[in-house]
């Protein structure tokens, strides 16, 4: 084997441990609807969360149901979308993730309002726009590529990664973390 392919890969590897041990210093905070939603889902670690009001305990069945509904709505992730402003309709699809469902929804939105604000897509526009809204949001050290074709192989944070398409434009929004300079006195 090539040696610099095995270095390559050992690389890789080593990068994707140290990102799975790697926790975000300081997470970004949740919208108030997320929030809600997670103090409504919150159990212990270990436990399982009991039935709520109308469900009951899951068999076999019952567990492959609700893995069918809950891949129904992970298609309508990929419905079309109707532009703000505009009667027409946009068609989003997040294509890879690894982003709480809040800052997943944010990053959709803004892209599809500049997407519809420009008469013609201009890609840096679109990628300046997500890149300072998610830098004054959540904190520095977001990363933005958008384009029709391009290739990436990035290292990101952890719940910092939105790989999605609006239209036939893809957008990859990325955030690495951001150590301070010791500054020698």
């Amino acid at each position: 084997m090539d040696p610099a392919f095995e270095e390559l890969e050992r690389r890789s590897r080593y990068l994707s441990a140290l990102v799975r041990r790697t926790r975000l210093a300081d997470p970004p905070e949740p919208e108030p609807e997320a929030a809600e939603e997670a103090k409504a889902d919150a159990v212990e670690p270990g436990l399982k969360a009991a039935p709520r009001v109308g469900e009951e305990e899951m068999g076999g069945k019952e567990e492959e149901a609700k893995a069918k509904e809950r891949a129904a709505v992970k298609a309508k992730e990929s419905a079309p979308v109707k532009a703000e402003g505009e009667g027409r309709k946009v068609a989003v699809c997040v294509r890879a993730a690894d982003m709480a469902l809040p800052l997943q929804r944010r990053a959709v939105r803004i892209a599809v309002e500049a997407v519809a604000a420009m008469p013609r897509l201009e890609t840096k526009r679109l990628a300046l726009a997500l890149k300072k809204d998610f830098d004054t949001t959540y904190g520095p050290a977001w990363h933005c590529i958008v384009g029709t074709s391009f290739g990436s192989y990035v290292t990101h944070s952890l719940g910092g990664f939105l790989y999605f398409s609006v239209d036939k434009v893809y957008i990859l929004l990325f955030r690495t973390a951001v150590e301070p300079l010791a500054h020698p006195q």
